[in-house]
């Protein structure tokens, strides 16, 4: 899969706008789909007309659908997302814990590995079934095949990037979740993407794999956890909470779909 982009931008007196074609998303939905990475209005009016470039640019390229993301507390920006017909779909928090190295973390029989290639199609497979709560699926326009597909296509694309790696947590021999791991910076742990095996919910195992986790990274001397998690996600934000987490300002999520798709 092609993991490049070109950035492109806007920026006048009015409007700060950067935006990118996704090839990922393109090829899950098989449809060209963009990304505004970055939106910052200063005069509404002004921006709506400034704006008229981006719709150009996704006309030309052919976009059918197109994410932004702003935080939460930026409600000039959201209320214009929403006038050039974005729909809010969900809250993304992201959670972080700080002074991992002074927390006492109890041991337990659980093991982490580095997946294996072996690993790679089962583990995608079991991508592709326990997530209901991503922005895809809560999306009616998109829904849950394609949510499905991206999570696993997610899943399979983090064996090829080399700033990623997939763990894997055994109970025995039995693999019962994993982790997409990357390192932003020294002593800081992002957790990308995050799973519990299928039929494993509900059995008390999660907050117990997420600290076994927590421990590997303590002795690896990392400081500082970091993830992402959807609103609509409540159990998981509960888990979060009671292993710690502090959540700072969520981001609103918004989808535009084009209504020839």
């Amino acid at each position: 899969m092609d993991f490049d982009y070109k950035l492109e931008r806007i920026h006048t007196d009015a409007l700060i706008l950067e935006y990118f074609h996704v090839p990922w998303d393109t090829e899950i939905l098989e449809q060209p789909v963009a990304e505004i990475r970055h939106l910052e209005i200063r005069e509404p009016e002004a921006a709506a007309r400034d704006f008229r470039a981006f719709t150009s640019w996704c006309s030309e390229h052919a976009i059918t659908f197109s994410s932004c993301r702003v935080p939460h507390d930026q409600v000039n920006e959201s209320m214009f997302l929403q006038a050039q017909g974005f729909e809010f779909i969900e809250l993304n928090y992201r959670p972080r814990k700080n002074n991992l190295q002074e927390l006492e973390l109890p041991d337990d029989e659980f093991t982490i590995e580095p997946a294996e290639a072996a690993d790679r199609m089962d583990l995608a497979e079991m991508a592709g079934s326990v997530f209901k709560h991503g922005r895809f699926h809560q999306d009616p326009r998109l829904g849950a095949v394609l949510g499905d597909r991206r999570y696993k296509t997610w899943l399979l694309n983090a064996f090829e990037l080399p700033h990623q790696q997939v763990l894997k947590c055994l109970l025995g021999r039995e693999v019962i979740a994993f982790f997409v791991v990357e390192y932003p910076e020294p002593g800081h742990c992002l957790w990308s993407l995050t799973g519990l095996a299928p039929g494993k919910q509900g059995e008390g195992l999660g907050k117990r794999v997420w600290r076994t986790m927590m421990r590997r990274h303590q002795e690896e001397g990392i400081k500082t956890i970091s993830t992402s998690i959807s609103s609509h996600n409540i159990a998981v934000l509960n888990l979060y909470v009671s292993l710690g987490f502090r959540f700072p300002v969520p981001y609103a999520t918004f989808h535009w779909r084009s209504t020839a798709a």
